[in-house]
């Protein structure tokens, strides 16, 4: 309990500090000042009126649409893969917090279909690179169920006068591909209350590209010789994984609720070994 209280808190904190951008109510504009082109390892719409930072899919899709090479972000996207993996999925991102807190929502639970973690590689190459760069427009960020959310809705509600022109910042109103994304959200929602983190498992482009680097990053689980097929870590696993078998899935998002299991535990290149307590078959204390 104590551990997903933490979690909670790490994943508030990260949305806070991420959309901090206060002056969006002064300027009536996106932030455009030097913070922006710096990115973060957890989804964070470019569009949101208090984003501080970058995300850094949209900024992949704009490299793409340009046709330049994403030399800055991809090797971002590979340090912090290699340092934490996907490490950020379960700790940091704001929209997975939206994912755990309306799974909680009393409802009949479902598991997410097998064919799901399927799509993740297909969405993230033709959604982020070949549709930006064949049509110069980012593709996943104008259907993302996030940037929805935290960038669309807002902007909508809002629609502000621009001080420099007088005039509406969306003078004609929404269009017809927010009314799409409106469906496209709504859909999304209604599913997070019925299963673990669906998002997560097959859709977002972000956690797909950190999944290539579970079995190489610093931060790593390990399962003790001892371990006696409990189950208590497929059940406590957001992404409905039996960490036993698996411990380095590309799926695992590190979010540590499977220690509660005392055969696992997280190990980095800094940690001491830890003793295997015969008696209970479990690490020592």
């Amino acid at each position: 309990m104590i551990l997903s209280r933490f979690r909670i808190l790490t994943q508030g904190t990260s949305a806070i500090l991420a959309n901090s951008y206060v002056a969006a109510f002064y300027t009536r504009a996106v932030n455009a000042g030097p913070l922006k082109g710096v990115c973060v390892p957890v989804l964070n719409c470019y569009a949101c009126p208090t984003a501080l930072f970058a995300c850094p899919i949209g900024t992949l899709q704009h490299f793409a649409a340009i046709h330049a090479f994403p030399y800055y972000p991809l090797a971002f996207l590979i340090l912090m893969g290699l340092v934490m993996g996907r490490m950020a999925c379960g700790w940091a991102c704001p929209f997975g917090l939206l994912q755990d807190l309306m799974y909680k929502i009393k409802s009949p639970k479902y598991k997410a279909p097998f064919w799901l973690k399927h799509l993740k590689f297909p969405i993230l190459l033709i959604f982020v690179f070949a549709l930006p760069y064949m049509t110069g427009d980012v593709w996943f960020s104008k259907l993302c169920p996030a940037g929805t959310l935290t960038a669309g809705i807002p902007w909508v509600l809002w629609n502000p006068l621009n001080p420099r022109t007088g005039m509406p910042v969306l003078p004609d109103g929404p269009g017809a591909i927010f009314y799409l994304c409106l469906v496209i959200l709504a859909g999304f929602l209604a599913w997070f209350i019925l299963t673990r983190r669906p998002f997560c498992k097959g859709i977002c482009p972000l956690g797909t590209i950190f999944s290539i680097f579970n079995r190489f990053s610093m931060i790593q689980l390990q399962v003790g010789k001892g371990c006696d097929g409990c189950h208590t870590c497929n059940d406590h696993c957001p992404m409905d994984l039996d960490v036993s078998l698996d411990a380095d899935s590309g799926d695992c998002i590190r979010c540590l609720e499977c220690t509660k299991c005392g055969h696992i535990r997280l190990i980095t290149p800094f940690s001491h070994e830890e003793k295997f307590d015969g008696k209970s078959n479990k690490f020592a204390e």
